[in-house]
């Protein structure tokens, strides 16, 4: 056997033994990333800010001008919160009643998953304030699917902390012949744990807010 032909051998097992080493996972310097799987039960749905607004497609930043029956929502228009001192992006809804007009701020929180109240004014009542809320699940969420948030509301210069849950109960099913309409159930808890409201929504695509129950009659 030639010097050549041997090195060209040594050369092809150095090769097969690289390969061998690879696929055994011995590269060095490679970053192994494991991301989180949850598994939920029930189909899951992308929901969107349009769902809550009635406007289908549209994205929060975007401008609605938008009455339905005797709920109306406009935006966006910059606030400045009372309590924080933050400029935030806010949309009004207001809903008319023969008491008077409600009237409701609410922007998206800062990590996505829900949009949420800073503003409460009802007819013969003190404003009420929110911070770190959540009151419409946006974004990826499962049937069946859960989130807590802790908020505070703030009356008169006083705060008062709750432990706030989201449970979509159908992330997309078709309600008065509405396919794309969503389900879920939004719980208030105060510190003790003790349930103080709990009510179930449903919005449908082009009418936003379709049905509200209170739970707790």
């Amino acid at each position: 056997m030639t010097t050549p032909t041997l090195s060209r051998r040594l050369f092809v097992a150095a090769l097969a033994g690289g390969a061998l080493t690879a696929v055994a996972g011995c590269v060095p310097n490679m970053p192994v990333i494991q991301m989180p799987v949850i598994q939920l039960p029930g189909a899951s749905a992308q929901l969107g800010f349009g769902l809550w607004a009635g406007v289908p497609g549209a994205k929060f930043g975007d401008r609605i001008n938008r009455t339905v029956d005797v709920r109306r929502i406009v935006g966006p228009r910059g606030w400045t919160h009372p309590v924080t001192g933050q400029r935030m992006t806010v949309y009004m809804r207001t809903k008319w009643e023969k008491s008077g007009t409600k009237t409701s701020y609410y922007t998206l929180r800062p990590d996505g998953t829900a949009l949420a109240r800073v503003l409460d004014r009802r007819p013969g009542a003190a404003d009420r304030y929110f911070t770190d809320d959540a009151f419409f699940p946006v974004g990826p969420w499962r049937s069946g699917m859960s989130r807590s948030y802790d908020m505070a509301q703030h009356v008169g210069g006083k705060a008062t902390r709750y432990r706030v849950t989201i449970t979509v109960t159908k992330s997309s099913f078709t309600h008065k012949g509405r396919p794309g309409s969503m389900e879920y159930i939004w719980t208030e808890r105060n510190q003790s744990g003790r349930k103080t409201k709990e009510l179930r929504y449903i919005y449908s695509p082009g009418i936003g807010l379709a049905d509200v129950d209170n739970l707790m009659k």
